[in-house]
């Protein structure tokens, strides 16, 4: 089959999309309906007591239409994955009805779950002993500045746990010539290509904690954004800073070791932002990005004025 569109179209790429800028779920899977899609899983979640890793944009509380949503992806052939990330659950936070509600829908339609704690981690199995579970990128992005940690060692002790299991990029740039060697199955990690963090970040762990505060109403958005804009080197530099960018060259170097799954970023990102995003690491680099936004947005323009009539 001819890819027209996509650089790496053997890749299985994970995209910031669920509950969010519903837009490109819509518009990307017209603009490839001729070829093969690599988007496998999108990603994200409703603002939630469990939820985390970002700020959650959007709050649904009627689970019939959540239900009929995630409904919809699965038809796509999407895997719906939700970012129950919170670092700052309990026990009492294992009880919350939504959050457990929203954990029976993915269920049932066979979605997948990040999760960056163990008492998640053992809830969700202990009702649902073959849930798809996936290792967060904030378990190892905490850990790496303990003494003694081993991050290679561990992703492959989390392989034997977890479904899939997402790689701080640090990690895979640090290793990109020997994956394949040192990963027991390089086909389970996940790779995430597009961090805006520094390099190593120091205030990492503080950033997910300050989202958890968020997440369960603790701090409101102005307290958030004070102390998000405060905290990251990179924040407010410009975008050639970004070291943690992984570019072609590497992402190949990367799928050839046996790596499939690459993930992009994005879910608190304007549209323009993200189509900025999937020009650099999804679309051919010969097709001009102009030429991309209007095909996506002519797409979503018929799509809406089909939707009226």
């Amino acid at each position: 089959m001819i890819n027209t569109y996509v650089k790496h179209p053997n890749a299985e790429y994970v995209m910031p999309f669920l509950f969010n800028i519903g837009f490109f779920i819509s518009a990307l899977t017209e603009l490839l309906k001729n070829e093969h899609n690599p988007i496998k899983y999108v990603y994200g979640t409703l603002k939630s007591e469990w939820s985390g890793g970002r700020p959650s944009p959007m709050a649904i509380s009627d689970l019939e239409q959540i239900d009929k949503y995630i409904e919809r992806l699965t038809n796509r052939n999407f895997t719906p994955t939700f970012t129950f990330t919170n670092l700052s659950l309990n026990k009492e936070s294992l009880k919350n009805e939504y959050c457990n509600k929203l954990l029976d829908i993915g269920v049932k339609h066979k979605c997948h779950f990040i999760v960056a704690s163990d008492i998640l981690y053992n809830h969700i199995k202990s009702r649902y002993k073959d849930a798809q579970m996936v290792c967060s990128v904030v378990l190892p992005s905490i850990k790496f500045k303990k003494l003694f940690f081993n991050e290679t060692k561990f992703y492959n002790e989390m392989l034997d746990k977890y479904e899939i299991v997402v790689v701080r990029p640090e990690w895979t740039i640090e290793n990109l010539d020997n994956i394949s060697k040192i990963i027991s199955d390089p086909s389970r990690i996940e790779v995430l290509v597009n961090q805006s963090c520094a390099y190593n970040c120091p205030n990492v762990e503080r950033h997910y904690k300050i989202i958890g505060e968020l997440e369960h109403g603790k701090i409101t958005n102005e307290k958030y954004s004070q102390i998000w804009t405060n905290f990251c080197p990179n924040q407010k530099a410009p975008d050639k800073q970004r070291s943690l960018i992984i570019n072609d060259e590497k992402i190949d170097k990367i799928l050839s070791q046996g790596v499939k799954k690459i993930k992009l970023q994005g879910r608190t990102y304007p549209l323009n932002s993200m189509l900025n995003e999937l020009t650099r690491h999804f679309f051919r680099p010969e097709i001009p990005p102009e030429t991309i936004r209007k095909e996506l947005q002519n797409i979503y323009r018929e799509s809406q004025n089909n939707n009226r009539n």
